[in-house]
C-alpha cells in the first residue's frame, strides 16, 4: 500500500475574493419571526428595511454581527435568475442571512436581486440545521430551518423577494410555517438533510434517521414522520433511555450515540440513503423498507468495539461523503460513492454500487489495496480537510475532485482531474493548486513606512490613502477598529460628530501624538514623526486583525451548471477560476513548469527570427522570478525613488532619445549607489538557467507582453453581468491589473539595470535590445497604471436600478469603483456552454481589461480613452476624482479643453481661461474636429457609448465623445470657427457669474464678424456682464453699438439706473453719450415728472431725480432747461401743504412733543431757499448775452411754467395753461419766502378764527 501523500504539480487556478457587504443602503430586509412558545406567542411576524448593520464597539460585537459561525452555498436546479444563493448564520445563530450570488443572468432578466434577507429566529438555529431545495421547474426556493427549540420552519421564497421589498408585504404571512415533530421529544435532532422540496431527513441523537414527507403543494405546517433504525433491539431502547459512556459524545447540548449520522447523501434514484456515522462507518438504508442494507468501516477495516472510541469522528465534521454517477460505468456499476476518513492523515475510499440492497457484493471497495491520501501542503503540518466535491463525467473521463484543506485560518484548494478507471496510477501525480493570496496591487503597495516620511502630514495622508483604497477594507472594519483604538487610549470624539469616517480616524490617530519639544527648546520632529507612525501602525494592526477574521473558510461549494467551485468564508466568498497565461508564470516556479510542460499549452508567439524557437514557459517564468527577486531586494530609498521616477516617466512628454532616457532613469534612481555586488551576483545567478545576462533576449520580453490581453470576444452569449457578478469581475480585474503591473515594473527595472551595468564587451547580449524593450514596457505600463487608478477609486453609483424610480429610493447612494460603473457594465460575459465557468470567468476579466483600452478597434488610442474617462468624471460632477485623474491626461487640445472644464468646476477661472485659450487654435478650426470612432461591429457587442474622440477628422460628434458632457447644441459650437467657439466658452462662464471672463470671450467673439443676430446677442451678454461687475465703460461701449433702437433705449435705462444706484452719478455725467443725449435727457425728465405727478421725493443713489436732470442739462449747457426743472420743482412745492401745516404733521408724528421738530423745520426752510437761489443763478446765466439758452436781444432770463387749470367750458377748459416766469419774478418769490420764514421765526402770524 502506498502511504505517501500525492504531490501538487502546478498552480492552475486563481481565487477571486469578494465581500458580502450590501450593495446599496436600505437593501437589507430583516424579518423578525414570532415566538412559538405558548406563553409568549405573538400573532404575526414583522419586518423592517435596514440601511446598514449597526456599528460595533469591540471585537466581540464585530464577530457577533458580521462573522458567520457557519454557512454554505446553494445552486438551484433551474436556470432562472436568481439561482445561486449564499446563506450564513450570525448573531449567535439567531440570524439566518440569505442573498443571491449569481454572476450572470439572461439579458431579458430586467430585475436585479440585490436585497439581502435576514431571518431573525426566537430560538437559536441548530448547527447544521439549515437546508435548501428547489423543484427545478418551479420558480420557488424552499428553505428549511431547524432550531434548538425543536421547531422546523418551512419557508417558501419567491425570487421577487430578493429584487423588490414590496413583494414581502403580500407574502410575509404565507411564506413560512412552523412544525414541531413529536419524535424530537424523545430524541433530540442532530442534523437536517434535504432530499427534495417535499422530503427531509433528520439525524437523531440516538442514531436513528427520521424521514419527513409532505404532499406536493402543502405549506409545511404538517409533515408525515417516519423513523429508520438499524433493526437491532438496542436502537429502540436507546430512543427511550439515553446511555452515556465511551460510545457517546456530548455536542451542542445533546448526547449523541455512536451511530449518529453526521453526513448523508442520496442515491441518484432516491431509493437509498447513504450516511457516515459517528463511529467511523458507512451505512446504507432502503428508503422504502427503512432497513439498513450496508454497514462498513470507512477504511474497510474490522474494528473491535473497544477500538470504536479511538476512531470516533467529529460531530461537526463537514461532508465526508459524496455520491456521483458516470455514464458507461465499468462492470455494470450503477453509481459510485466517495468517502473520506480523517484518520491516518486522511484517506479517501471509492465504492462502487451495483445493488445497494445486496449486503455482500452490492457495494464494494473499488481499490481495496490502494490508499488514497490527500496532498500535504506543508510536508507534515497538521492540515485537515474542510470539505470536498466531486464532479462526475461521462465514462469517468475528466473526473474532477476538489478538496478544501484548512489549518486554522489558512486554507488551500486542491483539484485533481483523473480517469476513474485509472485512478490508482493517476492519484499520486498532477494535483493542481489554487493561488489563494491575492497579488500585490503594485510593487510598492505595502503599508507606509516611517523611514522616509520626513513630513508628518504627508505620512498621515499616505496612511489614509492606504487604508481607504477601494477593496482593501470595508467601512465596518475601519469603524470597529476606530472604536477599539479609542478604547485603548484617551483619544475620542463626540458621538454626534458629523465628520466623515476618514476625518474621524485622522483626528483620533493624530490626537494621540502630541508634539513634544526637545529639552533645549528646539523642535523634536523625529520623535513626533515616529509617534505618528507608531499610532498609525497600531490602528492598522487592529484593522488587519478584524479583516483577517472575515476570511475564515466555512465550506466548499460547486456549481455543476457552470462548473465553478466556491469557497464561503465567515464574511465573504470566493470563486476559483483558471489562471491566465501571465498568472501561470507568476504563480508557478520555473522548475515546476519545466517538469510539467505536458500539462500546459505553449503560448503562441510571433517570432521575427524564424530560425529561433519561441521561449518556453519555464524560461519566461524564470525571467519573471529573477526580476521580482531583484526588485524585492531594493532598499527603501531605492524603492521610493523608482516609484516616483517611474510615475514621472510614464506620463511626461520627453524629447530625448530612448538611450538617454534609460541613462537618466538609472542615474536618478541611483542604482549605482544602491545596488551592490552581492545583488548583482544574485541576479546573474538567478538567470543562470537561461545563460545569465548573456541569455537575455528581446524575444522573451516580447513573449511575456504577448500574453497580456490582446483581443476580446465577439460572441453573443445572451447573458449580462449581475451586480454581484460585477463585484467578482472587478475584483478579478483588480488582481490581474496588479499582477501585470508588478510584472511589467519588475521587468522594466531589470532592463534599466542590466543595460547600464553589464559590460557589453564581456557579455555582448547580441539579442538584447534594451531601448526597444524599454519603449514597449513603458507603452504597456501606461494603461495598466490608469486601470489601477480606475479599480481603486470609488464614486457614487449611477441611479440605474428599477427601484430607484420611487421617490423614497436611496439606491443612488451606493458606491462602486470607476472601473465598475464606467466600463465593467458593458462587455457581455462569455458563454458557459462551450467552456468551463472557471475558464469563462478568466476570459471575462481579460475582456474587461481589453475593453477599457478600446476593445478590438486598433484605431482607438490610449489618449482618447484617457480623455473620455475625464469627460465622464466631469459629467458626473466627480470633481475630486477628476482632479486626481488629471495626472494621466495627454497634451492635446481636447484634453486641454476638458482641463478647463475641470477648473470651472473648481472655480479656478483664471486657470480655466488659460486652458480654453490654449485649446482654441485647434478646436476652432473646422478641419480639426473630433470623429467618433465606431467601426463596424456586431450588434450584440456593447454600444460604444464611451468612444472616443479622434482628432484630425472632418466628422464631429463632440457630444458622444465627451460622454454627453456637451449637449448636442453646445457640441455644435466646436470646430465651426472661432466665433462659435468663443461664444460657447462665454456660455460656460455665464452660469458661474464669472462676468470678467464673460467680457473677455465676448470681446474675442466680436472680433470675428458675427451676423446681426449674433452681434446683438454678444453685445447684450457683454453689456450685462459689464454691468454686473460695474465696468461702466465697457457697458457703455456695448450700448452705443446696439443696432436695435428699442432694445438700446431699454438697455440705456438699465445702465443709467445701475450707475446711479451704485453712486456713479459723476461717471454717468462724464460719459459722452454719443447720439444718445436726447434719450438720456428724456429718461431723466420722465423719472422727474413721475415724481412730480406722484408728489414723492424718490431718490436714486441718494440723489433726487430733478437734481440729476438739472445737473445733466447744466453739464451740457442747457441752462434754460435746467432752470425749468427747478421752477417745476418750486411750483410743485406750492401744491403741498404750507409750512404751518408741515409743522402740524411733524407734531402729529411726535405726539409727546408740544413743538415741531426744530431740525426738520430748519432743514426744510433751508432747502427751499437754496432752490430759489439756484434757480436765480440759472436764470441769470440764461439772461447774460447771446447763446447759452437766451435768444439774441433778450435782456433777462425766463422760463415757461405750467399755470392753473382754466375755469371756462370747452374741451380745453381743464388743461393747464403755460406762463412765463422771468428772473425778476423768481427774485420776488425768493424775497417773499424770506419774509414768510422771518414772520414764522418771530412768531408774528395771524390767528384764523
Amino acid at each position: 500500500m502506498d502511504s505517501l501523500p500525492p504531490t501538487a504539480s502546478l498552480c492552475l487556478y486563481k481565487e477571486t475574493r469578494v465581500g458580502l457587504e450590501p450593495f446599496y443602503p436600505r437593501s437589507i430586509i430583516q424579518i423578525q419571526l414570532p415566538s412559538t412558545h405558548a406563553l409568549i406567542r405573538s400573532s404575526r411576524s414583522q419586518h423592517q428595511i435596514l440601511s446598514r448593520i449597526p456599528g460595533c464597539k469591540d471585537e466581540e460585537a464585530f464577530r457577533k454581527n458580521h462573522i458567520a459561525t457557519w454557512g454554505s452555498t446553494y445552486f438551484c436546479k433551474g436556470k432562472k435568475y436568481p439561482r445561486n444563493f449564499v446563506w450564513r448564520c450570525l448573531e449567535e445563530d439567531h440570524i439566518l442571512e440569505l442573498r443571491s450570488v449569481d454572476i450572470s443572468k439572461g439579458e431579458l432578466e430586467t430585475k436585479e436581486a440585490t436585497h439581502i434577507i435576514r431571518l431573525a429566529f426566537p430560538s437559536a438555529i441548530r448547527h447544521n440545521g439549515v437546508a435548501l431545495a428547489d423543484a427545478g421547474e418551479q420558480d420557488i426556493l424552499h428553505l428549511f430551518v431547524l432550531t434548538k427549540g425543536h421547531d422546523l420552519y418551512t419557508f417558501t421564497l419567491r425570487p421577487d423577494l430578493f429584487c423588490r421589498p414590496a413583494a414581502l408585504e403580500d407574502d410575509l404571512g404565507r411564506c413560512f410555517k412552523v412544525f414541531k415533530p413529536a419524535s424530537f421529544t424523545l430524541s433530540p435532532p442532530h442534523r437536517l438533510f434535504v432530499c427534495g422540496p417535499n422530503e427531509l431527513m433528520v439525524a437523531l441523537g440516538d442514531g436513528r434517521l427520521m424521514r419527513l414527507t409532505r404532499r406536493p403543494g402543502d405549506d409545511g405546517s404538517k409533515w408525515l414522520e417516519r423513523t429508520f433504525g438499524d433493526g437491532q433491539w438496542g436502537s429502540s431502547l436507546r430512543g427511550l433511555i439515553r446511555w452515556q459512556g465511551n460510545n457517546t459524545v456530548r455536542y451542542d447540548g445533546n448526547i449523541l450515540d455512536q451511530d449518529t449520522v453526521i453526513t448523508l447523501a442520496f442515491s441518484p434514484t432516491n431509493s437509498h440513503t447513504f450516511a457516515v456515522c459517528l463511529n467511523h462507518t458507512l451505512k446504507a438504508w432502503n428508503n422504502q423498507t427503512g432497513r439498513v442494507t450496508f454497514s462498513r468501516d470507512l477504511q474497510g477495516k474490522h474494528r473491535e468495539p473497544q477500538e470504536i472510541p479511538k476512531v470516533m469522528l467529529n460531530p461537526s465534521a463537514p461532508g465526508m461523503l459524496r455520491v456521483f454517477q458516470t455514464r458507461g460505468a465499468r462492470d455494470g456499476d450503477q453509481y459510485y460513492i466517495a468517502t473520506f476518513s480523517p484518520h491516518d492523515s486522511g484517506i479517501f475510499k471509492f465504492w462502487a454500487v451495483r445493488d445497494a440492497d445486496h449486503f455482500e457484493s452490492g457495494i464494494r471497495d473499488l481499490f481495496p489495496d490502494k490508499t488514497f491520501r490527500l496532498p500535504d501542503p506543508d510536508d507534515g503540518t497538521l492540515w485537515t480537510m474542510a470539505d470536498f466535491k466531486i464532479k462526475s463525467a461521462d465514462g469517468g473521463q475528466g473526473l474532477e475532485i476538489w478538496c478544501l484543506m484548512r489549518l486554522n485560518r489558512r486554507y488551500m484548494l486542491y483539484t485533481k482531474k483523473a480517469d476513474l478507471l485509472n485512478l490508482t496510477e493517476d492519484w499520486q501525480h498532477n494535483w493542481s493548486t489554487t493561488a489563494i493570496d491575492a497579488p500585490k496591487t503594485t510593487p510598492f503597495s505595502e503599508p507606509p513606512s516611517k523611514g522616509l516620511d520626513l513630513d508628518s502630514e504627508d505620512g498621515n495622508e499616505k496612511w489614509l490613502n492606504f487604508l481607504f483604497t477601494a477593496g482593501r477594507l470595508p467601512d465596518k472594519v475601519l469603524e470597529t477598529a476606530l472604536s477599539i483604538y479609542q478604547q485603548t487610549g484617551n483619544a475620542s470624539i463626540r458621538e454626534n460628530s458629523k465628520a466623515s469616517l476618514k476625518e474621524r480616524i485622522a483626528f483620533c490617530v493624530t490626537h494621540r501624538s502630541q508634539f513634544q519639544p526637545k529639552d533645549a527648546g528646539s523642535a523634536n520632529f523625529t520623535r513626533y514623526r515616529d509617534d505618528i507612525y507608531n499610532e498609525w501602525a497600531s490602528y492598522w494592526s487592529i484593522a488587519d486583525a478584524l479583516e483577517q477574521s472575515r476570511w475564515e473558510p466555512l465550506s466548499l461549494g460547486y456549481d455543476d451548471h457552470v462548473n465553478i467551485p466556491w469557497i464561503l468564508f465567515a464574511d465573504g466568498c470566493s470563486v476559483a477560476r483558471e489562471c491566465s497565461q501571465t498568472e501561470l508564470l507568476a504563480h508557478n516556479k520555473s522548475r515546476d513548469l519545466n517538469r510539467n510542460l505536458n500539462l500546459l499549452v505553449a503560448p503562441s508567439v510571433e517570432m521575427t527570427n524564424t530560425e529561433s524557437e519561441p521561449p518556453l514557459p519555464d524560461e519566461l517564468a524564470l525571467l519573471i522570478e529573477a526580476a521580482a527577486e531583484f526588485r524585492t531586494g531594493f532598499s527603501e530609498a531605492l524603492s521610493l525613488s523608482c516609484k516616483n521616477i517611474l510615475r514621472a516617466e510614464l506620463w511626461r512628454e520627453s524629447s530625448f532619445s530612448v538611450p538617454v532616457r534609460l541613462q537618466s532613469f538609472y542615474d536618478r534612481c541611483n542604482f549605482a549607489g544602491e545596488v551592490g555586488d552581492r545583488q548583482y551576483n544574485d541576479l546573474e545567478a538567478a538567470l543562470g538557467d537561461i545563460g545569465g545576462f548573456g541569455g537575455l533576449d528581446t524575444a522573451s520580453f516580447e513573449a511575456i507582453l504577448d500574453m497580456l490581453p490582446q483581443s476580446m470576444s465577439t460572441e453573443d452569449s445572451g447573458l449580462v453581468t449581475t451586480k454581484f457578478g460585477l463585484s467578482v469581475l472587478v475584483k478579478g480585474a483588480h488582481d490581474m491589473i496588479g499582477l501585470h503591473t508588478r510584472i511589467l515594473t519588475d521587468l522594466l527595472l531589470l532592463v534599466v539595470f542590466v543595460d547600464m551595468e553589464v559590460d557589453r564587451e564581456e557579455t555582448p547580449m547580441l539579442n538584447f535590445d534594451a531601448a526597444q524593450i524599454y519603449t514597449q514596457l513603458i507603452s504597456q505600463l501606461r494603461p495598466y497604471q490608469m486601470m489601477q487608478w480606475l479599480a481603486t477609486n470609488l464614486r457614487p453609483e449611477p441611479d440605474i436600478s428599477e427601484q430607484s424610480t420611487s421617490p423614497s429610493s436611496d439606491f443612488s447612494m451606493g458606491q462602486s469603483t470607476v472601473l465598475e460603473n464606467l466600463f465593467a457594465v458593458d462587455p457581455k460575459p462569455r458563454s458557459y456552454l462551450d467552456q468551463p465557468g472557471t475558464a469563462a470567468l478568466t476570459n471575462n476579466i481579460e475582456d474587461l481589461l481589453k475593453w477599457v483600452t478600446g476593445g478590438n478597434d486598433p484605431s482607438i488610442s490610449l489618449d482618447q480613452v484617457l480623455v473620455h474617462i475625464q469627460c465622464n468624471l466631469l459629467k458626473n460632477n466627480n470633481v475630486d476624482l477628476s482632479s486626481s485623474f488629471l495626472q494621466f491626461q495627454p497634451v492635446t487640445a481636447w484634453s486641454t479643453y476638458m482641463k478647463g472644464r475641470l477648473y470651472l468646476l473648481r472655480s479656478q477661472f483664471t486657470e480655466a481661461v488659460i486652458c480654453f485659450k490654449q485649446a482654441a487654435y485647434k478646436l476652432c478650426k473646422p478641419p480639426l474636429g473630433l470623429k467618433l470612432s465606431c467601426p463596424p461591429i456586431q450588434s450584440h457587442l456593447p454600444k460604444p457609448d464611451f468612444f472616443l474622440a479622434r482628432p484630425a477628422q472632418p466628422l464631429i460628434s463632440y457630444s458622444t465623445a465627451s460622454s454627453h458632457l456637451l449637449t448636442p447644441l453646445a457640441a455644435s459650437f466646436l470646430s465651426t470657427g472661432p466665433l462659435n467657439y468663443h461664444s460657447h466658452i462665454l456660455s460656460l462662464f455665464e452660469p458661474l457669474h464669472a462676468h470678467a471672463h464673460v467680457i473677455t470671450f465676448a470681446r474675442l467673439a466680436l472680433q470675428y464678424s458675427p451676423t446681426s443676430d449674433q452681434r446683438a446677442d454678444l453685445l447684450a451678454r457683454l453689456f450685462h456682464a459689464s454691468c454686473a461687475i460695474r465696468d461702466w465703460d465697457t457697458a457703455y461701449s456695448a450700448l452705443i453699438r446696439y443696432s436695435d433702437t428699442a432694445l438700446q433705449r431699454a438697455t440705456l435705462a438699465q445702465l443709467i439706473t445701475g450707475m446711479l444706484e451704485q453712486g456713479e452719478g459723476e461717471k454717468m455725467m462724464s460719459l459722452p453719450w454719443l447720439g444718445l443725449n436726447t434719450e438720456v435727457d428724456a429718461f431723466l425728465a420722465t423719472k422727474t415728472q413721475q415724481n412730480l405727478d406722484s408728489s414723492t421725493t424718490a431718490t436714486v443713489g441718494g440723489i433726487q431725480w430733478y437734481k440729476l436732470l438739472y445737473a445733466y442739462r447744466t453739464k451740457r449747457g442747457d441752462f434754460r432747461g435746467a432752470a425749468s426743472v427747478l421752477m417745476a420743482q418750486l411750483e410743485a412745492r406750492k401744491s403741498t401743504p404750507s409750512s404751518a401745516n408741515t409743522g402740524s404733521r411733524l407734531k402729529a408724528a411726535h405726539p409727546k412733543s408740544r413743538q415741531m421738530v426744530p431740525g426738520a423745520k430748519k432743514a426744510n426752510e433751508k432747502t427751499l431757499l437754496d432752490e430759489h437761489l439756484v434757480l436765480i443763478n440759472a436764470l441769470a446765466v440764461v439772461g447774460t448775452g447771446a447763446g447759452a439758452g437766451r435768444a439774441e436781444g433778450e435782456e433777462e432770463g425766463w422760463v415757461f411754467v405750467n399755470g392753473e387749470r382754466g375755469n371756462g367750458g370747452g374741451a380745453g377748459a381743464s388743461a393747464k395753461r403755460r406762463k412765463v416766469v422771468t428772473l425778476a419774478d423768481v427774485r420776488r418769490m425768493y424775497q417773499d419766502e424770506l419774509d414768510r420764514q422771518s414772520v414764522l421765526e418771530s412768531g408774528r402770524w395771524g390767528i384764523v378764527g
